[in-house]
């Protein structure tokens, strides 16, 4: 499942020259199963038409060389093993296409297309331990509830489509954006340095709440954006930091604000009035941008 199709269509491709150049050199071997199991990987790692595209390569080189398949005399039979053979390779395209279907829908919100809780950590687990510096972004849609409440699930569905239209838009395809249940979503991103996330950070906040917004069904959301100088190294511990963040921007009725890390704790990041959690452990030194009233 990870292995890139392109690398894949390569690699087999190369054995397939190499089987051929080695049934060219003894042609008294029996190279037909080779080759059947060289198309069924194609099918399996690449897509069936690149099997199919991959055996009739292989067929004309090999009647080029005078070394056509071996098939029974009769007809008829010569024509079952042909389709036999082709229902192999193909079944394993299929089944391959099923498999990713499955793999996709398991990890999948199907609502507004972001990464479930599990596979955002799946994805964050690679990142691990990594140097460079990271966004986490923790963001609390706000006001879906009266929103389900006064127009229904529906309008509600809609708006958190929405909301994850605005937010696609507003990052790159290799960040990480996954829905963590309900209304509540996390957005994992590498930036080049501290002025480029607070960069990054007011884009977000522009496209998800300074942006005019017409209709109840456009959400507006509080940010808590953590900035990680050395990349993730507890994402646990770092999901609660952000979701501090976020209450605090919520509980202030501002749609941003932000903090970084150092050594496991929030500190200054720029300079702005700091804040702290509701046990006083912990120093925010946090950027907060004002907007409009929201619906908590």
């Amino acid at each position: 499942m990870q292995v890139p199709k392109p690398l894949a269509a390569s690699l087999i491709a190369g054995c397939a020259l190499v089987a051929i150049f080695a049934s060219h050199a003894a042609p008294t071997v029996a190279f037909g199963p080779f080759f059947l199991l060289i198309c069924a990987l194609g099918a399996w790692l690449v897509g069936n038409r690149y099997a199919v595209y991959l055996g009739l390569f292989i067929g004309a080189i090999r009647a080029l060389n005078g070394q056509a398949v071996a098939l029974d005399g009769q007809p008829l039979v010569s024509a079952l093993q042909l389709c036999s053979a082709l229902a192999v390779v193909l079944m394993l395209g299929v089944a391959r296409a099923a498999l990713e279907l499955e793999w996709r829908y398991a990890r999948v919100d199907p609502l507004t297309g972001a990464l479930n809780r599990k596979a955002f950590f799946e994805a964050v687990d690679g990142e691990v331990g990594r140097a460079g510096i990271t966004v986490l972004v923790y963001a609390d849609v706000d006001g879906l509830k009266r929103l389900n409440d006064r127009l229904g699930h529906e309008a509600g569905d809609a708006a958190l489509f929405d909301f994850a239209g605005r937010v696609r838009k507003a990052i790159r395809k290799e960040d990480v954006f996954a829905r963590m249940g309900g209304d509540e979503f996390v957005i994992l991103m590498k930036v080049r340095d501290t002025m480029s996330a607070e960069i990054v950070a007011r884009r977000l906040d522009t496209a998800l709440n300074l942006n005019p917004l017409e209709g109840e069904a456009k959400l507006k959301c509080s940010l808590g954006v953590l900035v990680l100088p050395k990349g993730s190294r507890s994402i646990d511990l770092e999901l609660k930091q952000a979701d501090t963040l976020m209450y605090h921007a919520k509980k202030e009725r501002s749609g941003l604000m932000m903090a970084i890390s150092v050594k496991g704790e929030m500190e200054e990041l720029l300079s702005s009035a700091p804040s702290a959690n509701s046990h006083g452990q912990q120093r925010a030194a946090i950027r907060s941008t004002k907007r409009s009233s929201i619906s908590a």
